[in-house]
């Protein structure tokens, strides 16, 4: 993971051997040991980038994701032999983040079972998977291979007893996140509240307009029966 240290191992003793040891990172030169010259250089990163004077392994200390790369070692003894390293480092992982996608459709008017869309998100991730489970059962994942870009997993669910969690992991490392169902995903109840108030209004409305056309025939019946 980034910022932490790797040693890339000789397995040489240089007091034993005076060998003559190159590191190339990509190909370009980084690191050397001549015994019998009595030097020991390092050509990138001297700050972070460490040759060992008594094996010539390679340590390189608070890593970032541009150290990731092939690795070379050549050691001449009394001939030439290589060793080659492929170093990954990974970014940090973030925690995912679950929130939920859409509010209370039509549908849920008829039904008191309603369904809820969640959506599971990683900011600024490299070589990552983001998955949803229920339980122990994968349901769906997707991939980033790219640096540094956003993910993104909906799972749509109805309100049930089970135990959901969205999980962002790399070849070394996951992060698990479940979601808070009695927050995110609060049933709809049928009707909403505006709904029932519009009903109220209208049928209140017609029993007014039934009121005042029989005051008003009664009055006028009144009215003839008085003449």
């Amino acid at each position: 993971m980034e910022g932490d240290s790797v040693t890339l191992l000789t397995d040489v003793n240089i007091k034993e051997n005076d060998p003559l040891i190159y590191w190339k990172f990509e190909n370009n030169l980084i690191a050397r040991i001549n015994t019998e010259a009595n030097i020991a250089d390092v050509y990138c990163n001297i700050d972070r980038v460490k040759i060992d004077d008594r094996t010539g392994s390679l340590t390189i200390t608070n890593t970032s994701t541009t150290d990731s790369g092939i690795y070379t070692v050549e050691i001449f003894i009394n001939k030439k032999s290589t060793k080659v390293f492929n170093l990954t480092v990974y970014a940090s992982l973030p925690v995912p983040v679950i929130s939920r996608e859409t509010s209370c459709s039509s549908s849920s008017e008829i039904s008191p079972v309603s369904k809820c869309e969640l959506l599971c998100s990683v900011l600024n991730v490299s070589r990552v998977t983001l998955s949803w489970y229920n339980g122990s059962s994968l349901i769906s994942s997707t991939s980033a291979s790219d640096s540094h870009i956003n993910l993104s997993l909906p799972l749509e669910l109805e309100y049930e007893e089970n135990i959901y969690s969205c999980v962002s992991h790399n070849s070394i490392r996951n992060q698990t996140k479940h979601p808070d169902l009695g927050r995110l995903c609060q049933p709809c109840s049928g009707k909403t509240n505006h709904t029932v108030l519009a009903v109220a209004a209208g049928t209140l409305g017609i029993v007014a307009a039934v009121v005042v056309v029989c005051v008003s025939r009664k009055c006028r019946k009144t009215d003839k029966e008085g003449k």
